[in-house]
């Protein structure tokens, strides 16, 4: 039981592309741009115009993870919520392995009525208090999001911003952000779309303040509101690509950037049905034995895992135990198979 029909399961390597669209940066702006950016459309992207990122000279980095986490789990026993909890348990095992990479679960609550703070930390989690979740009951990621970036600025020289259905390599992680201190706004991008999925967007700090400046310069418009999906926005924020032909916008590209989106994976990267230095998306469903021997043949170089569906929660379990003796063995040891067996 439980079995779904997509498998959405993705590696992804530390050699990075970047769109090199355009020969200069674009300054930032209070004016809404004119130009080709508001007329582009996603069959102009070229992936011959892709670059590998250079590593840059070695300097000790301090990275935030921010995880996407529901409000709350409550008593379900269906599949997303039990594999909600799972993903949880998982993160709790290693998200303390590694110094200099903190990770977050990042939770939309109830605003205190007895304190003025509108973010706070408990332990692992950061608590967003939203007066629009606690009277319409939605949980708004993109605000959410936001919050959390500005409570953690300047502390920090990377961001990632991803969910708990992810597996990251921390070691992985803390060597490739001591490598590349260049600006980036980066991640895994679906083939012929322009926007960075929000499961594993990696930016640096100067990023980061003109992600959350340009949001509450431009609060209250559509175009930032939580009717828009939270990964398009926050790519638009950053890179001040908005190729949609709904809407006129104001978004500004971060100074420090050159225009357009860069990317983990090459576009033709995504046809391929195999594990290659950069990465592979299995697709369709495949089964337990081939996806772990998968994460078996995976570089050491490989950050960040993308467990969805496919599998069934026994299945979830033992693909999670396999990355966690392997990525981890010099970490306490736990039994996920225990822990589901348990009912969660």
């Amino acid at each position: 039981m439980f079995k779904k029909w997509v498998l959405a399961f993705l590696f992804f390597g530390m050699q990075f592309y970047s769109y090199a669209d355009c020969t200069h940066s674009v300054q930032q702006s209070t004016m809404p741009q004119d130009n080709w950016v508001t007329r582009r459309r996603i069959h102009d992207w070229d992936p011959k115009r892709s670059v590998i990122l250079q590593p840059t000279k070695r300097k000790d980095s301090r990275t935030a993870v921010l995880i996407i986490s529901p409000p709350h789990f409550g008593n379900g026993t269906d599949y997303t919520t039990v594999r909600w909890k799972l993903g949880q348990k998982v993160w709790e095992q290693y998200m303390h392995g590694v110094p200099n990479v903190d990770c977050y679960f990042l939770r939309s609550t109830i605003p205190r009525i007895d304190s003025t703070e509108e973010v706070w930390l408990e332990g692992d989690t950061i608590y967003v208090g939203d007066p629009f979740y606690a009277d319409y009951g939605q949980d708004r990621i993109l605000n959410k999001t936001i919050a959390a970036i500005e409570f953690l600025l300047p502390n920090y020289t990377h961001f990632i911003r991803t969910n708990l259905n992810t597996f990251l390599n921390l070691k992985s992680v803390k060597e490739y952000c001591d490598l590349h201190g260049q600006d980036m706004y980066t991640g895994p991008m679906w083939q012929g779309e322009w926007y960075v999925l929000g499961y594993g967007i990696l930016f640096t700090a100067n990023v980061a303040k003109h992600i959350t400046d340009e949001y509450r310069r431009l609060e209250g418009l559509d175009i930032v509101s939580s009717s828009r999906s939270d990964d398009c926005v926050l790519t638009s924020l950053a890179t001040g690509v908005y190729p949609l032909n709904d809407a006129e916008h104001e978004f500004v590209c971060a100074p420090s950037l050159r225009l357009g989106a860069r990317q983990l994976m090459s576009l033709d990267s995504f046809k391929l049905v195999r594990l290659s230095q950069y990465g592979a998306f299995l697709l369709p469903p495949i089964s337990l034995k081939s996806a772990i021997n998968y994460c078996d043949q995976a570089p050491k170089s490989v950050m960040l895992y993308r467990i969805r569906e496919g599998l069934d929660l026994r299945e979830l379990g033992l693909i999670y135990q396999n990355l966690f003796n392997r990525v981890y063995p010099d970490l306490d040891s736990f039994d996920f198979m225990d822990y589901l067996n348990l009912g969660i």
